[in-house]
């Protein structure tokens, strides 16, 4: 193939991950190539919308809670640095039926020097013209932020391009083949990349880039939907919510933002699906869910929408994600199934990815993202390169 350019990193995959990542990189003095398959902006991915929750709060287990706060600050520096204005603060508000599952939230918020707030029943009901019954707790993170998620993408690779990177969309990857020297030649219908260090963010795409690779991981891909509803009343504070009083399947929600007079619900599930064949998938029985939660604890909010929406998300058995790399060629590395949970700390991932790149793999400890933890290990017996 003519067309050959030679970078020292490629980055595939124009999502909130990869962009991070290739910025990390191009900070680094890296010369760094970001490729993305679909014309940039697209909705087909995880990384579209408007709005995300963040609060330092905002996970479960213990070794999350630096990855967070590192996500926080550094997209705070890098929507400054892009002079973007991308994230607003809003309170995070949790509401479980289980005390102990909030009093750990309040450890995590004190952990991290904030107070938590908490808010009784009645208080609850009061403020947010709720009906939550007598059983429910509730606490807040005033640590809590909005994240506007398409600009956030933007200002990533803003800076990517500040930074002497290169940005190429509507760029599809055809092959990935290891060449001798340590070089990595990857080819599109566009021409090819020749670099030296490959790092995949491939998003619900994980399967189809990861497998011909000899990377065989228990990942599953969901569409899940976004619906913004009509507030009947305006004077309500505005917050993030989570309602955890469903294992696994909690209600969240953030303010009016994208919309004026609506508000954003969702529900943490989704129906499986290849990315491929998403407009397939139907999520009526999703949408009535969330209804008929409104219907039952918010009746200031109209209980159908104004608006629809939808993206995917790629799960791991333990909804923690992989990050790792190659068992063969350990200058391509990869991050995938962030479970729906990963834009809050993109920027961190980021910075990973560029140290295993840059040979300084001790930023965090990653034994709990590697994908040896799961049985199905990544083999390179069946590995076309």
């Amino acid at each position: 193939m003519d067309n050959v350019e030679e970078f020292e990193v490629c980055v595939v995959g124009g999502g909130v991950m990869g962009s991070c990542t290739a910025y990390s990189l191009a900070e680094a003095g890296k010369s760094t190539v970001l490729l993305e398959q679909f014309p940039i902006p697209h909705t087909r991915g995880s990384s579209s919308g408007h709005s995300r929750i963040t609060g330092l709060s905002d996970y479960s287990a213990p070794f999350m809670g630096q990855l967070v706060s590192h996500g926080e600050k550094k997209w705070l520096k890098i929507l400054a640095a892009a002079t973007t204005k991308g994230a607003r603060y809003a309170p995070l508000l949790s509401v479980s039926t289980d005390q102990d599952v909030l009093k750990a939230k309040a450890q995590r918020m004190e952990n991290a020097g904030i107070r938590p707030r908490w808010i009784d029943v009645d208080r609850l009901n009061s403020d947010y013209k709720a009906t939550f019954p007598s059983d429910r707790f509730a606490v807040a993170d005033d640590s809590g932020l909005v994240l506007i998620a398409n600009k956030c993408v933007t200002a990533a690779q803003t800076l990517v391009e500040k930074h002497g990177g290169v940005i190429l969309d509507a760029w599809p990857v055809k092959a990935i083949e290891a060449e001798a020297g340590d070089w990595v030649r990857v080819v599109g219908p566009k021409g090819a990349i020749k670099c030296r260090s490959l790092v995949l963010c491939p998003g619900p795409w994980a399967d189809q880039a990861l497998s011909p690779l000899g990377i065989h991981l228990p990942l599953k891909t969901f569409k899940t939907g976004i619906w913004y509803y009509k507030l009947k009343e305006t004077n309500i504070p505005r917050s993030n919510l989570n309602d955890l009083s469903i294992p696994n399947h909690f209600f969240y929600s953030t303010p009016e933002l994208e919309y004026p007079g609506l508000i954003k619900f969702g529900i943490h599930e989704g129906v499986e699906v290849s990315p491929e064949e998403r407009e397939k998938a139907d999520l009526s029985h999703l949408k009535e869910k969330v209804s008929d939660y409104l219907q039952k604890f918010f009746p200031q909010i109209e209980p159908e929408p104004s608006i629809e929406e939808s993206c995917m998300y790629t799960m791991t058995p333990d909804e923690d994600f992989i990050l790792d790399y190659h068992p063969k060629h350990k200058n391509i590395v990869y991050a995938c199934g962030f479970s729906g949970r990963g834009f809050q700390i993109a920027p961190a991932v980021g910075d990973m990815l560029a140290a295993m790149v840059l040979g300084r793999d001790d930023i965090y400890d990653r034994t709990p993202f590697l994908a040896s933890r799961f049985a199905k290990n990544p083999s390179p017996k069946d590995s076309k390169i």
